[in-house]
């Protein structure tokens, strides 16, 4: 699989698929692609897929931990992006992949030609938030324990610590689903530490207005770890931006609603495509209601 050599680590990334250049950032810290890839494949029919790991993540390199912070992970998107020879890029980011691709978005407001921002939040602040939704979906003490102090030792600890937090990040669990969604991830310990550090004090809300692109906002109704309230800031913080709620996903709408997804993600591309380069989409929410 394609290596670059980027701003001195090792990036991994595949490719697949054609038209819109995309790049696909996960979430984590700690987790990779693996969790939308093949999963997201068949928008390959609208968007040239580039999957790739961030630094000290998934199958890329584990330069020093100093290093992964947001103005990195941005900088080193932005390489990915000359590296391919591509002058403006999509991007998709899912989860803490949003956050950092709501920072590329405003720190390179000239390269991205459309921005996607699934299942994330502009800041987090809101831990109390989060145990109550998670006990409002049956967690256990040891899921609470675990989300009160997210710190790894090793990366046999959080591949442990995501599996058992996995029930909680759909709207209706498969463990079968999960099992094969995840079971190719390549964790890291050390980066999923090191993401919890840099959310103290980050904040993009102050920011957001300079996201210049066509902006689409993606929730799943029942998601308990960046729920639709915070998608719902995104949007407010972006002119035009579109926020669209699937009410039958959580966490992971690209899995427990794909069609609707996937739908969703075309209809964007197609109508922003066909509109003139100085306008933005109508602002709007929008509520699906799709199959499991």
């Amino acid at each position: 699989m394609p290596v670059a050599q980027l701003n001195g680590t090792e990036i991994f990334y595949q490719r697949h698929g054609h038209g819109l250049p995309c790049l696909v950032m996960h979430g984590g810290l700690g987790c990779d692609h693996s969790y939308m890839h093949p999963w997201m494949d068949a928008l390959g029919d609208t968007l040239e897929l580039i999957y790739y790991d961030h630094r000290g993540n998934g199958r890329s390199g584990r330069p020093d931990l100093e290093t992964l912070n947001f103005e990195q992970f941005a900088a080193d998107a932005d390489a990915l992006r000359e590296h391919l020879g591509f002058e403006k890029i999509a991007v998709l980011g899912s989860s803490y992949g949003g956050f950092i691709a709501q920072e590329y978005a405003i720190r390179y407001p000239d390269r991205v030609s459309h921005a996607i921002f699934m299942d994330t939040a502009p800041a987090f602040d809101y831990a109390e938030e989060v145990k109550f939704h998670a006990t409002r979906k049956g967690a256990t003490p040891e899921m609470l324990k675990v989300l009160d102090a997210l710190e790894p030792e090793t990366d046999e600890d959080f591949a442990k610590m995501m599996d058992l937090l996995g029930p909680l990040y759909y709207f209706n669990f498969d463990p079968d689903l999960a099992a094969r969604a995840m079971g190719n991830t390549v964790y890291c310990g050390s980066a999923a530490r090191r993401g919890m550090k840099l959310l103290e004090g980050w904040d993009t809300r102050p920011r957001l207005n300079q996201v210049r692109a066509p902006t689409l906002v993606l929730v799943g109704r029942d998601d308990y770890i960046t729920p639709p309230n915070k998608s719902e800031d995104i949007q407010r913080h972006i002119p035009g931006a579109k926020l669209v709620i699937f009410e039958q996903s959580g966490h992971m709408p690209h899995l427990e609603e794909p069609e609707a997804f996937f739908t969703t993600i075309r209809d964007f591309v197609r109508q922003s495509n066909s509109q003139h380069s100085h306008q933005q989409p109508k602002l709007e929410e929008v509520k699906l209601e799709g199959t499991i």
